[in-house]
């Protein structure tokens, strides 16, 4: 096949974005190794020692252009997890949708577990409702759950595991990075996939690579000190009291390396309960928060939710919980502020 230049044909998802080649099915061998931010197969000399990702768009993502030097007064975000779509419907998501149009919100961060069982229907509701959000002025960004990889009641997924084709769905329909980095005014989140799937020590509870760590870390360094960095993943890093089950493997260490890098909020889900809490380490500080479920497979009778966060620059942090009742109603449910002035 000739190789042509990365241009317009990379946009269509066709071609890779780095060296022109067109894309075929994941398997990690011949040479090949993929790019977890543009999805696409990658030649090993485009990419960056062992992250997985390729010069090309680790430069983009490390890049802050001029106009995002510019403050805004506050920065608002959605913290999204656990929404489960199946193949009947969701009432819950539908009224968040029409919840959303009347809200300034910047940004929704969706932290995994999009679908049920890996299916493709599943797969294509959730990604025709994540463009709705995108079409309404909202930017948003996801990863993958333990749920989005197929081993729940889905014995096929078995194979696709062991060849190491797990996210063929999440490559072919939602069509997104897996570990995705947006920037903004003053803002930038980074999403880390903690879901690989089958592991003998690490099955239920997820975990980070080595390089995806490392390139958190550098991530976050290239970002300028005053920006809110947020980092987002599925597997908690904190296990809170009310939570179900383990925190991610290795928590501590994680934690640890995102507190010294400078992130400033650490997002995530799985647990399907709502909590929050101010952390500290040798100087470093950041709050994280641990969103509800959006799906109607709550725990400890509880609700439907999500988890609104408006960061005021040097001032304060508002948290609001909101619990959806019945398929139109949706309230507030806590709210938990921190002030910086006397942390």
């Amino acid at each position: 096949m000739e190789i042509t230049p990365a241009g317009d044909r990379s946009e269509k998802k066709k071609y890779c974005r780095v060296c022109g080649l067109r894309v075929r099915r994941l398997h990690n061998n011949g040479g090949w190794r993929r790019c977890v931010v543009c999805l696409h197969r990658t030649h090993s000399e485009h990419m960056a020692g062992n992250k997985r990702v390729c010069t090309q768009c680790f430069l983009e993502e490390s890049h802050v252009p001029g106009e995002y030097e510019i403050r805004p007064d506050s920065v608002s975000l959605l913290l999204l997890t656990d929404l489960h779509f199946s193949r009947d419907g969701s009432g819950e998501n539908l009224c968040l949708k029409n919840w959303l149009k009347d809200r300034g919100m910047d940004y929704v961060l969706i932290s995994g577990d999009l679908t049920a069982r890996a299916e493709s229907e599943e797969y294509r509701r959730a990604a025709g409702w994540i463009r709705e959000i995108e079409l309404s002025g909202i930017r948003a960004a996801v990863v993958p759950g333990n749920h989005d990889i197929g081993y729940w009641g889905n014995a096929a997924s078995l194979g696709r595991q062991l060849s190491g084709n797990k996210y063929h769905r999440w490559i072919e329909i939602i069509d997104r990075p897996i570990e995705p980095c947006l920037r903004g005014p003053f803002f930038m989140s980074l999403g880390l996939n903690t879901a690989h799937g089958i592991s003998p020590t690490r099955f239920l509870n997820g975990y980070l690579r080595s390089g995806q760590r490392a390139r958190a870390r550098e991530l976050l360094a290239a970002t300028p000190r005053k920006h809110l960095k947020v980092v987002f993943c599925h597997h908690p890093l904190v296990r809170f009291p009310n939570s179900f089950h383990k925190a991610l493997f290795r928590a501590e260490d994680v934690k640890g390396e995102m507190l010294d890098s400078g992130a400033d909020l650490l997002l995530w889900g799985h647990q399907h309960s709502f909590d929050t809490a101010w952390l500290e380490r040798d100087g470093g500080k950041c709050i994280a928060i641990q969103g509800p479920t959006m799906s109607e497979r709550t725990r400890d009778g509880g609700c439907p939710g999500f988890v609104s966060v408006r960061w005021l620059f040097d001032r304060k942090v508002v948290i609001t919980s909101y619990r959806v009742e019945g398929k139109s109603s949706i309230k507030e449910d806590r709210v938990v502020e921190y002030n910086f002035r006397h942390i």
